[in-house]
């Protein structure tokens, strides 16, 4: 389900922004839930694996990454496909599939169906000064939920050697949340 809003593509972000002002003080006092499903399916399709611009919303979002933009990526769970991200205006940095998992990966602490992601490189310094991790990214989780009838993006960060097995792993350095545009 998508938030359609008449006026065009600018207003809808402008909206989305907005929505931003009154979800933000809330977020520290809900946790995300999931989608029902009854099983999960063999063909799924997922937010992260569109190409398009994801709005900032949780405040280490606002205050560390700003709006993200992913390049797409149709293999959903497939292991070595490809994909990039960008953080801002910065340069984009490649993003490789280590596969999928159905396990305890948001804040709600329900099961969900999520991507790990291994980046080539850590994107260095970001807004403000600030960087994903303390020191080295590694791994990017993507997971999606519901808040008011609008969907989020879930950005989980990890910088250890070995691709996290679920959000209580080792090595989670940040949690990131984004409004789907």
């Amino acid at each position: 389900m998508r938030l359609w809003l008449s006026g065009g593509r600018g207003f809808r972000r402008r909206y989305l922004q907005s929505m931003r002002r009154i979800f933000l003080p809330v977020l520290t006092l809900v946790t995300f839930g999931t989608t029902p499903s009854l099983a999960q399916s063999a063909i799924e399709h997922h937010v992260w694996q569109d190409s398009q611009t994801f709005i900032a919303l949780s405040r280490t979002a606002i205050s560390i990454t700003g709006d993200i933009g992913l390049s797409g990526n149709p293999s959903f769970a497939k292991v070595g496909s490809v994909m990039q991200i960008s953080f801002g205006a910065g340069d984009p940095v490649e993003l490789v599939s280590e596969g999928a998992s159905w396990r305890q990966w948001g804040v709600s602490g329900d099961k969900q169906t999520a991507e790990v992601f291994r980046l080539a490189h850590d994107p260095g310094e970001l807004l403000n000064g600030t960087t994903l991790c303390g020191s080295d990214a590694r791994y990017l989780v993507f997971s999606e939920s519901w808040l008011g009838g609008g969907q989020i993006l879930e950005v989980a960060v990890f910088e250890g050697d070995v691709p996290p097995f679920d959000i209580n792993s080792d090595d989670l350095c940040s949690t990131f949340s984004y409004l789907v545009d």
